[in-house]
This record gives C-alpha cells, sequence and structure tokens, in this order.
C-alpha cells in the first residue's frame, strides 16, 4: 500500500496550519488500521539489532496499531528524494504504540524530502496470544525469568518467552521483539531463563509459546 503525501489546506486564518517534518504532515495511514503518529530524528541508545549502542538523530516512526488483531510483523519503507528507508516492527498489541528506528540507524539531512510511505508487508497473529496464565507462572527480575508449569501437563516441547522494551510514556522502544527459549517443563517444574534485555523497570513479556502435541 503506497501513501502518497499530498496534502491540501483551505484558506482560514484562524486556523494553525499543521507542521510539515521534511515534507510530511502527521498523522499519516499506513494501512486503513495501522497509522504513524509522529515521524521525529531521535538520539540515544539504538534498539533494532539488539545493540543498544548510541546512535545520533536516527528517523524515528511513531506507530499505533488500531486493529483488533495483534500485528505479528509490519515492514515500512519510507521513501525521500535521496534514498530509501526500511522499519520493521513485531509483536505491535491492539492499540499499542512503538517507537521503531530505521533498521540500520539512517538519518535525514536537513534539505532532504520524504515522498511517500509504503506498507510493504504486513502479517497478523491468526490465533490469540497471551501469557497461557493457566499453564505458566512468571516471577520477573532484572535480565532472568523464572517460569513455573502450573499445568497438571509436561511440557516436552520448546518453550518461547517474547518481550519487549518500553519507554517513559508507556510505548514499545524499538520494532524488535526478544525472544528466549525454555526446554520443556514438567508438570510443576520451574525453570531459571536469561534475558538479558530485559529489566523490570522498562520491559514487558508479551506472550509464551510453544508446540502443543
Amino acid at each position: 500500500m503506497v501513501v502518497l503525501l499530498t496534502f491540501l489546506f483551505s484558506g482560514c486564518n484562524n486556523v494553525k496550519e499543521a507542521e510539515s517534518f521534511h515534507g510530511v504532515i502527521a498523522p499519516v495511514m499506513v494501512y486503513s488500521d495501522v497509522v504513524i503518529e509522529e515521524l521525529s530524528l531521535r538520539s540515544g541508545s539504538f534498539p533494532e539489532d539488539g545493540s543498544f549502542e548510541d546512535k545520533k538523530d536516527v528517523l524515528t516512526l511513531t506507530v499505533r496499531n488500531e486493529s483488533d488483531k495483534v500485528l505479528q510483523y509490519l515492514k515500512i519503507k519510507v521513501t525521500t528524494d535521496k534514498k530509501e528507508m526500511f522499519f520493521e516492527i513485531t509483536t505491535l498489541t491492539v492499540n499499542m504504540a512503538v517507537n521503531v528506528f530505521e533498521k540500520s540507524g539512517q538519518t535525514l539531512e536537513k534539505d532532504e524530502t520524504i515522498l511517500e510511505i509504503t506498507g510493504e508487508n504486513r502479517v497478523d497473529f491468526e490465533n490469540a496470544i497471551g501469557l497461557k496464565r493457566q499453564t505458566f507462572e512468571l516471577d520477573v527480575h532484572d535480565k532472568v525469568i523464572n517460569v513455573r508449569n502450573i499445568s497438571k501437563n509436561d511440557i516436552d516441547t520448546d518453550i518461547y518467552l517474547y518481550y519487549k522494551k518500553k519507554d517513559k510514556d508507556g510505548n514499545y522502544f524499538g520494532g524488535i521483539t526478544f525472544r528466549t527459549k525454555i526446554d520443556g517443563l514438567k508438570s510443576g517444574e520451574l525453570k531459571q531463563v536469561a534475558a538479558s534485555h530485559f529489566a523490570l523497570t522498562d520491559s514487558e513479556v508479551i506472550f509464551l509459546d510453544y508446540a502443543e502435541v
């Protein structure tokens, strides 16, 4: 889906004209139920490659999922008069927003103009996701998470736990979703798993998943 960035204004002297960001006026609909609320250049920790190294003036989109489905994957392309830029989002829950950084850390030059924004790829979760509270009990700590199987059934397959970082405004910080693996859990068993990017102050476990056989 291509969003053409053409804006018309009627003459009304007492209506303040919306401010343009390199040729774009937010909000911008990427799909009918996915909206870019803000475009900005941000400096600081860069999450998209898991390094959290400092980068300067990276193009960042604030994207909100206004649909009734959790987005499993979303790819957005921003085309300027000088280059193409890409943004990848995984696990964006219903009515949540994410600050997603350009995946390779690119910035915009002062005279650079955004020509169009393209929704390149979108995948929704087919089934509901969650913490499976009837099966698992979680005890979260900085860098480690304890998971106990509170069901009456052994789980012999791999269990995957997914979590995301959050910012001070409560938005997800980065399109990336982190994953850690548990090698099965017997009924009543507890295992502690490493979650190197998890912190009580700025992280959220989104869901657990495993193959039920």
